[in-house]
């Protein structure tokens, strides 16, 4: 849901008191559509975000620190150029349209004051922010820049005139009478419902508030202008009157609604009538709310965004080894085919005496109990033994190229348990640094190209997340979410009498339980640790999932193996079915190492 200018009143109405005369004193931008500038107040420093991603322009303070590139887009540059330093005199919303200027001063070059506006137009996918000189109207520079070849009304280039967005010629909130509205809705078709006739004529209104101020009004939804009378319309108007006060007295009450299996879906600056019987949170500030709502819904599509680019690349991989293993054994099936050759020269070999140089050879084929004669093409130019030493060559040249192809498709396999067990990892990945390890990993094996560093000396191993590490009564389970951390987990966690766990055959998590005192450990905690094998692994939703155990003291890592590959022996098996509940319950239990 995006926001509506209601919601963006009372977004400028709760910033104005924390930001004005505030400077600035730091610019970036993560992305091509997000602007992070952080406001020197006294003794604090306030970080405001500006996005116009299509599906989650806003506005609001924000603690979340973001990555930036390590050459910042030019439009961050020009922003630096003419903003850092400024200081924020005052913030205004052009009436109630999704429109908001940040009126800012500083000094030129040669010292002389100067006042600049950031524009945002937080318009769903036609968004922008632009700068420019508050007195000559002029363009300095935008986030997005259009010409005339994509917008024919303005355009937003750097040296042309600032035009705001065409006019809607919709009625003011603070203008509208019980006159006005009977008019403008008498003027619509009647069977228009009252909530889209609203949408229409207020300026400012999303269709959530239309429906808001409808229900309000003790109209239901579904009812359309025809059957409006006079107490309808004065119950609108009182309903209008109602918005206008809260707007003007900045009574807001920031309200988050969710549904019926607790999921944030809607949000306004006041309580939604229309929705009542679900549960309804009131947030300290609209900023807070627009953060927890917007802003982690806009975290959810980035990570599975981000997850998804990744899932691309292994099925990609995986798709690859899988037609290159096909091939490998077709190779190796042709020695098979091959065989008749060996016997073909076997054949003629034998039958030597009694053969002539010509096309064919007619011969008994001695190796069947049927004694049958089979037909040999010779060629005519060659003798019967030259034709003879041909089909053995032919059988042997087969026979090293099938051995050969059999250590490859060996090979191949490896590769493909192992992107299995990368792919396994990605699925039971929750949080961005998990898919950050996944694609470290997917780099240092060579599937993907690496990203540059900001600091070449870092060592990416050390920037990985930790292990699970949860503690039970006396004993400590830890656990690697991908083949960096099992690696870890097993070799340089685990000591030689603690226990280790994985699931049988299959691509999963290294499960260590800690046994410094080398006791006997309880059946409890195997099986918990046996459930949390099994859950993160790729047999989590099956039923009776094998899971090995042994000591780690039994585990090896073969010279060369990939990282997560393992070999163990001396090893018991118990049989568990995945409680997700129970595994889920368990990871909040998190302690860290």
């Amino acid at each position: 849901m995006s926001l509506d200018g209601i919601a963006i009143r009372a977004l400028v109405d709760e910033l104005k008191p924390q930001l004005i005369g505030g400077r600035i004193d730091k610019i970036q931008q993560p992305d091509h559509n997000t602007l992070v500038m952080t406001i020197r107040q006294p003794g604090k420093n306030l970080r405001l975000l500006i996005t116009v991603k299509p599906q989650s322009a806003r506005f609001n303070l924000t603690n979340t620190a973001r990555q930036n590139p390590l050459q910042p887009p030019l439009f961050c540059m020009v922003l630096r150029k003419h903003l850092e330093g400024s200081k924020i005199v005052n913030i205004e919303q052009q009436g109630l349209e999704r429109i908001v200027h940040f009126i800012l001063e500083g000094f030129d070059e040669l010292g002389d004051k100067v006042s600049k506006i950031l524009i945002g137009e937080f318009m769903g996918k036609h968004s922008n922010l632009i700068l420019i000189k508050q007195n000559e109207r002029i363009i300095l520079d935008s986030i997005k820049r259009l010409s005339h070849a994509v917008n024919q009304y303005r355009e937003i280039l750097p040296g042309a005139p600032y035009i705001s967005p065409p006019p809607q010629e919709k009625v003011k909130l603070e203008e509208i009478t019980e006159e006005t509205l009977v008019e403008r809705f008498q003027n619509l078709p009647p069977e228009q419902k009252v909530h889209k006739a609203l949408l229409n004529i207020m300026e400012g209104f999303g269709p959530q508030t239309a429906k808001e101020l409808t229900v309000r009004a003790g109209i239901d939804l579904e009812n359309s202008l025809e059957f409006l009378g006079e107490y309808e319309y004065l119950s609108l108007w009182k309903s209008l009157n109602w918005l206008k006060t809260l707007i003007l007295s900045q009574t807001y009450q920031p309200t988050l609604v969710r549904d019926t299996e607790g999921k944030p879906f809607a949000f306004a600056p006041f309580s939604l009538q229309q929705f009542d019987g679900l549960v309804q949170e009131t947030h300290s500030s609209m900023g807070d709310l627009i953060e927890s709502f917007i802003g982690k819904s806009e975290e959810t599509n980035f990570f599975k965004q981000k997850s998804g680019d990744l899932d691309k690349i292994i099925d990609r991989e995986l798709d690859r080894c899988q037609r290159k293993l096909a091939l490998q054994l077709e190779k190796i099936a042709e020695v098979e085919i091959a065989a008749k050759y060996k016997l073909w020269g076997e054949l003629i070999t034998a039958n030597l005496h009694n053969l002539k140089q010509g096309q064919e050879a007619i011969v008994s084929n001695f190796y069947s109990e049927e004694l049958e004669n089979i037909a040999i093409t010779l060629e005519p130019n060659l003798t019967p033994n030259e034709n003879a030493q041909k089909y053995f060559k032919k059988y042997s040249k087969a026979k090293v190229g099938s051995e050969k192809t059999l250590e490859q498709s060996k090979i191949t396999i490896e590769e493909l348990g192992y992107l299995e067990s990368i792919k396994n990892s990605l699925d039971g990945s929750d949080n961005p640094q998990d898919l950050q390890d996944i694609r470290w990993e997917l780099e240092e094996a060579g599937y993907v190209k690496a990203r540059p560093q900001k600091n070449k000396n870092k060592v990416k191993s050390n920037a990985q997340s930790e292990p699970l590490a949860i503690a039970i009564s006396d004993y400590k389970i830890l656990l690697g979410k991908n083949n960096k951390q099992n690696d870890y987990v097993t070799f340089k966690l685990g000591k030689n009498d603690d226990l280790w766990l994985h699931v049988k055959d299959i691509p999963g998590s290294h499960v260590i339980i800690k046994n410094p005192d080398k006791k006997e450990i309880p059946k409890s905690i195997l099986d918990t640790a046996a459930n949390l094998a099994a859950y993160y692994s790729k047999g989590r939703y099956s039923a009776q999932v094998p899971v090995d155990y042994t000591l780690r003291k039994h585990v090896k890592k073969p010279g060369g193996a990939k990282p997560g590959m393992v070999i163990y022996e001396n090893q018991k098996t118990i049989y568990i079915t995945p409680d997700e509940e129970k595994a889920l319950e368990l990871l909040k239990k998190d302690t860290g190492l």
